[in-house]
């Protein structure tokens, strides 16, 4: 356990770079708007803030660094060096990888969190927490209002919105915030974030993301069975759980919807492969494409499992100290203490994004600004703790 991991900071010391922090959450998630990802203007709204706070911190902050971070640097050249050496030995393409540059974006954004994740109090964390609920709330809507709203046929096979996985993890992200984070002072937005909880959820089932859903599923489920948690969050999912399943068994036609048009999306529920949109056939390939190449991986390419991914590309050492450092965030999250706010939100959102690297790619580094939330606060909270620095 993390001890003293909550402690009181001044909240006034560090206000102007939270706000830029929230500044960059909201633009990153704003960057997910449908015109600005068909545009192909994405990296160009959100990574000029990211690089600015990193001048703020180099200009106006004392930087501290970690040893667990200094730990995480030698890892991250260990396995540039391995790749070199691969590549002259295979001539294979591993520098091209989306997983590499995924997983530097998403170190960048931790070590962010860590230079000054110490001078937050929890009233910063929540206005950075709420920057990023707002941003994606507005991209959820766009979403609605653009592929949704003027109709849309549930039994369909095909998907509304192609870049559905990302998007439904930012929203999953959003719903868990929104989860813990309570008002005092402005008791109406208690009432307000449960019809954003209510409309974000029913957004999730028309995207249709499974691999999110089945993964917020099991969130859920792990807030009610597990330790530490606040008793009134654990009770009301419980009721909501229980009365969210008795509906769906009592109602024949919602039960069907449920099942049949969005956890099988109107495929053949005979057939896993089709169910799984060829995933079976896709992990079925791995001993075949990895055989000969277990030492050296057989470079840049797209694979839709995260593990099995690095360990393809890069080959069994290289690929799985890519693995230990990407799910480093998820481990290391369940010894914090939950009866915090932000602690629960994070080891939470870490155990969803650890799921959906199952069946994406790149989670839970990426691709783009879809893990970046669990990075920054991994970053900040950890930050708050007691570790020392070098």
């Amino acid at each position: 356990m993390v001890n003293n991991q909550f402690e009181i900071v001044d909240e006034k010391k560090n206000r102007g770079f939270m706000l830029l922090v929230a500044l960059a959450c909201f633009l990153s998630n704003i960057s997910q708007l449908p015109f600005f990802v068909s545009a192909g203007m994405t990296q160009k709204l959100n990574m000029p803030m990211w690089i600015m706070l990193l001048l703020y911190i180099f200009l106006k902050k004392k930087i501290k660094v970690f040893y667990s971070t200094f730990k995480i640097f030698f890892a991250i050249c260990s396995v540039f060096v391995l790749i070199l050496l691969s590549s002259i030995v295979t001539n294979n393409s591993y520098f091209n990888s989306s997983v590499l540059q995924s997983l530097i974006l998403s170190l960048f954004i931790y070590c962010l969190g860590t230079f000054v994740g110490d001078q937050f109090s929890d009233k910063d964390l929540k206005i950075v927490s709420m920057s990023y609920v707002i941003s994606a709330t507005m991209v959820a809507v766009s979403i609605y209002v653009e592929y949704f709203a003027a109709g849309f046929d549930i039994t369909s096979r095909q998907y509304a919105y192609a870049s559905k996985n990302s998007i439904s993890q930012i929203i999953f992200t959003a719903i868990v915030i929104l989860m813990f984070i309570h008002f005092d002072k402005f008791r109406i937005f208690n009432l307000l974030k449960i019809v954003v909880i209510i409309f974000e959820v029913i957004l999730l089932m028309l995207l249709k993301s499974r691999a999110t859903i089945v993964g917020f599923a099991i969130c859920l489920l792990y807030i009610i069975l597990g330790k530490q948690f606040n008793r009134k969050i654990k009770y009301l999912l419980a009721v909501v759980v229980l009365i969210g399943t008795l509906v769906l068994l009592m109602n024949e036609n919602l039960f069907d919807m449920f099942v049949g048009n969005i956890m099988f999306a109107g495929r053949n529920a005979s057939s896993l492969d089709s169910l799984t949109s060829g995933r079976v056939s896709i992990v079925s390939e791995f001993p075949a494409l990895i055989e000969g190449h277990w030492l050296t991986g057989i470079g840049s390419l797209y694979f839709e499992c995260f593990p099995l991914s690095c360990i393809l590309q890069f080959g069994i050492i290289t690929g799985s100290i890519i693995i230990g450092i990407a799910y480093l965030p998820i481990i290391k999250s369940l010894k914090f203490d939950r009866t915090n706010v932000y602690s629960s939100i994070l080891v939470i959102v870490c155990i969803g994004y650890g799921i959906n690297s199952i069946f994406e790619g790149l989670a839970p580094i990426g691709p783009g600004v879809k893990c970046y939330y669990m990075w920054l606060m991994y970053g900040i909270l950890f930050a708050r703790g007691i570790e020392k620095y070098v």
